[in-house]
């Protein structure tokens, strides 16, 4: 069985003796076009609309109401440097948000702070993990959400604020950008489900008919899990200095929200490791499965082995043919030997029987 890996990255020579801040895209190769969505809200009324430009979404950024801008895909340099523009941000943040093996971080700046995390989606039928780096610029009344592509990760959010739901539409940007975070923690949940669906199938599956091919399919199981834990535990020092530092764009009001994020991390990252424990036990738990039918095979082979040993014993007595031997003359010779012979076999049924090996 292949294993399954991430999607191929270009290597990092090509950004060797580059200045600091060159963007070069480092992700998979995309020919879509990046598709850039405003939603501007408030308690009050909703607004939706695409752009295809950076600079359309400026207006918004100077009103009262909270903006949300999506933009889904980092392929594109001249895009990614049209928001460095208009939005103010860093170079070296740029060069960051389009390196999708970037690990998950938190830099807080005067007038924004900016997030880069991991969206992590496990696919039972391949067996595989995939991982979408999607990053946050958080201002006072709006939110960047950079995505690697269209996952459709937020749709939940979407739904929330058309429908007016819960108090998204009535707080400031950092309470949306809490909701961006709690989706993608929440997405953890679904892809470690998953994968203990599938540890317990294995579990079955060993027990059941414990083959060769288990191997693999354990390792892959155990890679999977390193991929998972890779960007979880960088997030989890992320919130903390959020938590603990001093973030204007995300205020004390926020924090208790951050704090309910925070325990949903933790929780994440104990049935992780609960998960890791399990797989690394899935190899004694194939080593015992075999073990145990090898042995009831083997027992199986003594017990018949036993039945012929005294039967071969009386066989090969009559067998020596000495001339002088009273019973090869004897007229019920052999019908005796062989009702002997059943006698032997069965009284050994029976102490076998009695004694529980069979």
């Amino acid at each position: 069985m292949k294993i399954p890996l991430l999607q191929p990255f270009k290597k990092y020579s090509e950004k060797v003796g580059q200045p600091p801040g060159t963007l070069i895209y480092l992700g998979e190769e995309r020919t879509e076009p990046i598709r850039i969505t405003i939603t501007d809200y408030d308690e009050t009324h909703l607004h939706e609309q695409e752009a295809h430009t950076v600079e359309e979404c400026l207006p918004f950024i100077d009103t009262e109401t909270v903006t949300w801008i999506q933009i889904e895909g980092i392929h594109e340099i001249p895009i990614i440097e049209e928001i460095g523009e208009c939005f103010g941000v860093d170079p070296l943040l740029l060069e960051d948000l389009m390196s999708p093996t970037q690990l998950p971080k938190i830099e807080v700046y005067e007038d924004y702070a900016f997030i880069i995390l991991k969206n992590i989606d496990y696919n039972a039928a391949s067996a595989s993990v995939s991982r979408e780096q999607i990053s946050l610029i958080i201002g006072l009344n709006f939110v960047i959400s950079i995505q690697e592509h269209r996952s459709g990760v937020f749709t939940s959010i979407q739904n929330r604020l058309q429908n007016a739901q819960g108090r998204i539409r009535q707080m400031q940007s950092g309470y949306l950008a809490y909701a961006l975070i709690d989706v993608i923690v929440d997405h953890y949940f679904i892809a470690l489900d998953k994968i203990d669906e599938r540890i317990e199938a294995l579990q079955e599956e060993m027990m059941e008919n414990p083959s060769s091919e288990a191997i693999p399919k354990i390792n892959v199981l155990r890679r999977n899990l390193l991929l998972l834990r890779r960007p979880i535990l960088p997030l989890r020092d992320a919130l903390t200095d959020i938590l603990q530092g001093d973030t204007p764009l995300l205020d004390e009001n926020i924090h208790p929200y951050l704090h309910d994020v925070y325990d949903h991390l933790i929780q994440v990252i104990q049935m992780l490791e609960m998960l890791r424990s399990t797989a690394s036990g899935l190899f004694d738990i194939y080593t015992s499965a075999v073990s145990h039918r090898m042995n009831e095979v083997m027992k199986v082979l003594t017990i018949v082995a036993t039945f012929f040993i005294p039967l071969t014993f009386i066989a090969g007595i009559y067998d020596m043919n000495f001339k002088f031997m009273p019973e090869l003359e004897t007229q019920w010779g052999y019908p005796v030997v062989l009702l002997v012979m059943l006698s032997v076999s069965i009284g050994m049924f029976i102490f076998f029987k009695c004694k529980k090996w069979l």
